[in-house]
């Protein structure tokens, strides 16, 4: 037995449209179990009649009240199911190409929704892809990097090397003498 909150969730409607429907369930002579708060309780069976009844109405082919008329008349033959009893069978179904068209109508969508993320999925992987390929090839960059940071320093010339140059004496450089300047004073400051 379930609840009202229970079949709504379960049908996702609301608790008027669940009352509207239950109401009209009524009124064609079928009559909910009560709980102690005088609330309505559902059986499984009752519930499949009531989705029934709501897809043909929201199908259109058919009115509210004939396709409320209809489930009702299915519900009124076929055994309740409770865990009580455990009888399993369930309603007729009426208007079956109605209801086939409205599953084959979600299963399309769902196929499409299917092929749309399944795109998704190859761009992201060949995405993914590429930008492993270049975090590689930067890391290989960085291995090379590595590799010649960590390799022996090649030995210097000799004459660049601080060690040579220690052990050869340095030479001083020699003096230079000005030569002499034997002009005379006048000539020095006329610079001639």
């Amino acid at each position: 037995m379930m609840t009202p909150s229970e079949v709504c969730k379960q049908l996702n409607i609301s608790p008027s449209t669940l009352r509207k429907y239950s109401l009209r369930f009524e009124s064609e002579g079928i009559l909910f179990k009560r709980n102690k708060s005088n609330s309505r309780i559902y059986t499984v069976t009752e519930v499949a009649a009531l989705r029934e009844s709501m897809t043909v109405t929201k199908s259109g082919d058919v009115t509210f009240e004939n396709a409320v008329r209809e489930a009702a008349e299915g519900l009124k033959g076929a055994s309740t199911i409770t865990p009580e009893n455990g009888v399993t069978s369930t309603p007729p179904r009426r208007h079956d190409a109605v209801a086939t068209a409205v599953i084959l109508k979600k299963l399309e969508d769902l196929e499409e929704e299917n092929r749309s993320l399944k795109e998704e999925m190859r761009k992201r992987d060949s995405l993914f892809v590429e930008v492993l390929e270049e975090m590689k090839n930067k890391l290989d960059r960085i291995e090379e990097n590595q590799k010649q940071l960590a390799a022996p320093m090649p030995e210097e010339s000799e004459l660049d090397s601080p060690e040579s140059s220690s052990q050869q004496p340095e030479s001083e450089p020699e003096t230079v003498t000005p030569k002499k300047d034997t002009r005379g004073l006048w000539a020095r400051i006329w610079n001639k």
